[in-house]
């Protein structure tokens, strides 16, 4: 069961291009042990977890919601989720979340998304931004990592300080490609 969630909302998010060309997906996800659980500070108000009837055509899948107030910075308010696997220097990585804005910002919720180490000084091998409406949508975006982190130090990060808000999060997927991967590949990702 746990594996076609996973297959499902993979093919929701083009990704099924990469398994018509024999890329085995699961072995180059480096979150799948982690995904889903969603780490909001400050926790008050309290994230609300609950059930999603229909995700990219699947039933039952579990979200959080948050609401987020203006911050001094951005990252105030932040949702995290670890990441296990390592990343070398030169791996060609890709973050995909799912997302939409409940109650968006006056003139429209941006959030950004990165994957850094979990620790200080928080240096991130990977940062977007997207505009986020009120559509549930995939969001996602690929680099090449300019440093290494080591297994288990780091994670995804997206910071909902930005303006009054209320942001649902669904899964979230890492990947690691390696390095050399053609980047082609990836045409569907926003890079």
């Amino acid at each position: 069961m746990k594996r076609k969630m996973w297959a499902g909302l993979l093919a929701g998010v083009a990704l099924a291009s990469l398994a018509s060309a024999e890329v085995d997906l699961m072995s180059m996800m480096i979150n799948k042990e982690t995904n889903g659980t969603w780490n909001v500070l400050p926790d008050k108000p309290k994230a609300k977890h609950f059930k999603v009837s229909d995700l990219a055509g699947l039933k039952d899948v579990y979200a959080f919601r948050v609401k987020a107030r203006k911050g001094s910075n951005p990252w105030d308010v932040q949702a995290s989720s670890p990441v296990a696997g390592a990343i070398k220097q030169g791996d060609v990585i890709m973050l995909n979340y799912y997302a939409r804005a409940e109650q968006p910002a006056e003139g429209g919720s941006k959030l950004t998304a990165r994957i850094q180490l979990a620790g200080p000084p928080y240096s991130s091998v990977l940062d977007f931004t997207a505009a986020i409406d009120g559509e549930w949508k995939s969001y996602c975006a690929f680099r090449v990592a300019n440093a290494a982190i080591d297994e288990k130090k780091s994670s995804v990060s997206i910071h909902l300080a930005t303006a009054e808000q209320v942001i649902d999060l669904g899964p979230v997927f890492v990947f690691n490609f390696g390095q050399g991967y053609d980047v082609k590949n990836l045409s569907f990702c926003a890079g």
